[in-house]
């Protein structure tokens, strides 16, 4: 396995459209800095693009990810701060 996309579609209580939302982007240490990543990101808006209703791709990565924040701006992708992130655990391990 070179990388791997795993994705979902998103679709909002209010509105027309729905959105193809990133869970994992994936690629293999050896691998990076190769272009793999930026195909795999290439091919999923391509994706949202055929899919009828879809306006977006979306996904998110933690602000101490230095080298995730730096692979997106070097695609020409800027942050988006209009959201913020809400998470509680279960108690499970």
């Amino acid at each position: 396995m070179v990388g791997l996309a795993a994705y979902s579609f998103l679709w909002p209580s209010a509105g027309s459209t729905h959105s193809l939302f990133l869970k994992e982007l994936y690629v293999r240490d050896t691998l990076r800095r190769q272009g793999v990543g930026e195909r795999l990101m290439n091919e999923l808006r391509g994706i949202a693009v055929a899919r009828s209703g879809c306006s977006r791709v979306e996904w998110m990565t933690d602000r101490d990810n230095p080298g995730a924040r730096a692979f997106y701006r070097s695609l020409g992708f800027a942050e988006f701060d209009g959201k913020i992130v809400y998470r509680v655990g279960t108690g499970a391990a």
